[in-house]
């Protein structure tokens, strides 16, 4: 849940169609931390339990050509069914909060995270030389692909993996996160091309061809190189 230039237009998208920050009746919003697919995030504290959750606020719209999908929000509402058997490598979705209505087909929602103050790209920039232990790029590496198994396991793609949507805990607990690309997998499902940051994108997705779930593994192949390099991929 950090900052995502891919998702600028979007941002500014719901900017002009007018809308606020979150709710302040249930949130007390301390700054903005960045975008995400379709939505800006903030860094907000609970006024019921004085917690720190990250925020993140999207348009949705009935139509196909604006905002995201409905059914898109059926998958995030998926995932806070899994919650219930909550997975220690997929960032924790706690609530959705219905806003009101922007237009005749627009509606605000807000997405209620776990709040973790860091991603992947800040860790390594964090990393002193000559970067990460062996030990320690093995057990991040373990990590992520064990999130990312399970995501798989319960047929969800999550089509944007990149450093920038992994966040990393103090304890250096991982966490895949940014689900708003995210779709749930048919065997006989076409998944669109708007996925993947171009640089994580897989040869199926570049050249234009069908593909599924080992579209997230040749992302995962990237970060795992980022790991030991400490050099994004460009």
């Amino acid at each position: 849940m950090s900052g995502d230039p891919s998702t600028s237009a979007a941002t500014a998208g719901a900017a002009a169609a007018g809308l606020n920050p979150p709710e302040t009746e249930t949130f007390s919003i301390i700054e903005e931390i960045g975008t995400g697919a379709y939505g800006t995030v903030y860094k907000a504290r609970s006024k019921a339990t004085r917690e720190f959750v990250a925020l993140k606020k999207i348009i949705v719209s009935h139509s196909s050509e604006e905002g995201m999908p409905l059914s898109t929000i059926r998958e995030i509402a998926m995932l806070k069914q899994l919650s219930n058997v909550q997975h220690e490598n997929i960032v924790k979705l706690i609530d959705v909060v219905h806003g009101p209505k922007v237009s005749d087909t627009e509606v605000e929602l807000s997405l209620v995270f776990e709040y973790i103050d860091q991603d992947m790209a800040m860790y390594l920039s964090r990393c002193p030389s000559p970067g990460l232990e062996k030990e320690r790029i093995k057990d991040l590496s373990q990590q992520l692909l064990t999130g990312i198994d399970f995501l798989h396991s319960n047929r969800i793609v999550h089509r944007d993996l990149k450093p920038q949507n992994i966040l990393i805990t103090g304890t250096g607990k991982l966490k895949v996160a940014d689900f708003g690309l995210a779709r749930i997998y048919g065997f006989n499902m076409a998944l669109t091309q708007v996925v993947v940051t171009l640089w994580y994108r897989s040869p199926e997705v570049l050249l234009q061809t069908s593909y599924a779930l080992p579209v997230d593994m040749w992302s995962v192949g990237c970060i795992f190189a980022e790991l030991h390099t400490r050099r994004f991929v460009h």
